[in-house]
């Protein structure tokens, strides 16, 4: 019953604000504007991230007590979701940008400290010490998908669509785990709710976008939850399946990566050559791209449970 009622205010809270944002944005001019990277033609308003970050704390702030665990994980989401506002007013430098990101997923690794040590404990021990190489694993997974989900922001509901897609599938993962993930779950269908009625707003043509702050929120919350997912699943077989489910925008991530490097580029200068600029200029719509793209994230998560369900 937690899960609907959660679910469902995030939903109307952020279906109900996403406009009324979206005015304040073009009247402020916190706006998106075209430009050499930019895919659009018009300014388009970029708070999204106050938009699902209403939904998702509004949603839950009543129900799930901010206590223990949760606190880590949400201190850390605020800290990302200021630092995207800043981003995006300023436009910070990516370098300084990536190590202020660390101390969100610091904190969710210190919070858990106890769960991460168990896991290692019982499933990494044929490692040895070793199997402590799991702490910088998941500070690099957690900033690193952060940025991950706003590398592949290029296109309306791109990034977002992707969002919904795998917090679904990590949701439906986190109900196989027995009573222990319970918190996480609300937490994730939260943000699944915000972010899908936002979608509806931020699909092709969008009339709002997320903007760092918005992807970046987005890509913390999903690359802490799947984590802790891995690690309270007490199931060293499960460690690469948050990297299928997000294969598409993890791949992207690190094809660019590579493609900066031999070209003699910094990694973090951005340029026109991820795979969804690729696919527009062999003349393929934008929308059409967004849906080919989640059509690939689908088949992902798809694996990604059907792994799982075997395995079980």
């Amino acid at each position: 019953m937690n899960y609907i009622l959660v679910a469902g205010i995030a939903f109307f809270v952020s279906y109900i604000i996403t406009p009324f944002i979206a005015q304040v944005g073009k009247k402020e001019n916190f706006v998106d504007k075209p430009g050499y990277r930019k895919i659009h033609s018009d300014s388009v308003p970029n708070l999204g991230g106050i938009v699902i970050f209403f939904g998702f704390i509004l949603s839950i702030l009543f129900i799930i007590p901010i206590e223990g665990k949760a606190k880590g994980l949400l201190a850390g989401s605020v800290i990302i979701l200021l630092l995207g506002i800043v981003d995006d007013i300023v436009d910070l430098r990516p370098r300084y940008k990536f190590v202020i990101q660390m101390v969100p997923a610091l904190l969710v690794i210190g919070y858990h400290y106890q769960p991460i040590n168990q896991f290692i404990a019982q499933e990494l021990s044929f490692l040895s010490i070793i199997g402590y190489l799991l702490y910088p694993l998941l500070l690099f997974w957690i900033t690193g998908v952060t940025n991950s989900i706003n590398l592949i922001d290029g296109l309306d509901g791109l990034a977002c669509g992707i969002s919904v897609i795998s917090l679904a599938t990590l949701f439906i993962l986190g109900l196989l785990i027995d009573g222990n993930f319970e918190l996480y779950n609300l937490l994730n269908i939260a943000l699944l709710g915000s972010m899908l009625a936002f979608f509806r707003y931020n699909f092709y043509p969008a009339k709002i976008f997320l903007g760092d702050s918005g992807s970046t929120f987005a890509g913390y919350m999903i690359a802490s939850i799947g984590a802790l997912w891995v690690i309270l699943s007490g199931n060293a077989l499960f460690l690469l399946i948050p990297l299928i489910i997000l294969l598409l925008p993890v791949g992207d991530t690190l094809f660019a990566i590579g493609r900066r490097y031999r070209n003699h580029k910094p990694i973090f200068q951005a340029d026109q050559g991820h795979l969804h600029h690729r696919l527009l200029k062999r003349g393929i719509s934008h929308r059409n791209v967004v849906l080919i793209f989640l059509g690939i994230n689908v088949i992902c998560c798809l694996v990604a449970l059907g792994i799982v369900l075997s395995v079980r």
